[in-house]
């Protein structure tokens, strides 16, 4: 049954290559999307190394009084999704690039396709999206830099070090030193998020086209299967009518010789022409017979 959705045919093509391979419009989407995978795969760099780096000076100076472990659990967390959006990019953004063998390319086309690879994108980036988040949540609630206080100075205008100032700069620096690798660490990590969430909807977007794609090649289909059982119908009455029309044809053609040779029935069979020859020569032999007579009876 056909849908009645309109389609725009520039935008949807019938077919899973764009219409203009070259064109700008497709040419800004690829750069658009190989940016955004380097963009994220610097991103991701950048916050794994400020995390790991944060976590053994973390674990020399401070410790985590609840949670699994005492050791800097929550900056551990976000490297997980981290390494997976670092290797998932890296491969992304070099398979391109390599030479790949004609047999090999029909294969991977074949049993891939546009859609399970846009699928692959789009799991892979919600997987990430969905760990990501928390991760981020935990690493920045288990961070040094919300214990930053600033410095209370005495009536001397000497900063002691005393329970007072246990969290200022001043009296332990290694807690800022911490925390701003942690800050680091969650910013670039709010950026692969959010270029994560943008090839998202990249590889949505190409899904949909993708579905658009089949409706618009499944109604093809269906109408050009109708047409061709329409058009086998009317061919197949043409050619019954002219079947008639031949057959028709040629029995007034053999009733038009009937009226020139009349047909004989001899042994039960009709045989043309020898009706004909055979009653002119009976009326031959009637006539010779009577004229015998005739001239008996005048001698």
């Amino acid at each position: 049954m056909l849908t009645k959705t309109l389609i725009l045919t520039p935008n949807y093509p019938a077919n899973d290559s764009p219409p203009h391979a070259n064109g700008p419009q497709q040419r800004f989407r690829r750069q658009l999307t190989m940016i955004l995978h380097g963009t994220s795969l610097t991103a991701s760099l950048i916050a794994l190394s400020l995390f790991a780096a944060a976590i053994p000076q973390w674990n020399h100076n401070f410790f985590h009084s609840t949670g699994p472990s005492r050791g800097d659990w929550t900056d551990g967390v976000p490297l997980g999704p981290l390494t997976v959006a670092l290797i998932y990019h890296t491969v992304v953004l070099i398979l391109p690039f390599i030479p790949k063998l004609p047999s090999l390319q029909k294969m991977q086309t074949q049993t891939l396709g546009p859609k399970r690879s846009q699928l692959v994108h789009a799991v892979v980036s919600t997987l990430l999206l969905l760990t990501l988040f928390p991760a981020l949540f935990l690493a920045g609630y288990g961070s040094l830099f919300r214990f930053w206080r600033p410095a209370m100075r005495a009536s001397s205008g000497v900063i002691p070090c005393t329970m007072l100032n246990i969290f200022a700069r001043e009296c332990e620096p290694v807690l800022y030193h911490v925390g701003t690798l942690q800050i680091g660490g969650i910013v670039f990590g709010c950026f692969v998020w959010t270029s994560h969430f943008a090839l998202l909807l990249v590889a949505l977007r190409n899904l949909r086209r993708h579905a658009l794609i089949k409706q618009i090649q499944s109604e093809k289909l269906s109408q050009f299967s109708s047409r061709s059982e329409s058009m086998s119908r009317s061919g197949s009455r043409h050619s019954t009518r002219r079947g008639l029309g031949s057959r028709k044809g040629s029995l007034r053609s053999v009733e038009n010789q009937g009226g020139a040779q009349p047909v004989s029935q001899v042994d039960g069979q009709r045989w043309p022409g020898r009706s004909g020859s055979a009653s002119s020569r009976s009326t031959t032999s009637r006539g010779g017979s009577r004229s015998e007579e005739r001239e008996a009876e005048r001698a």
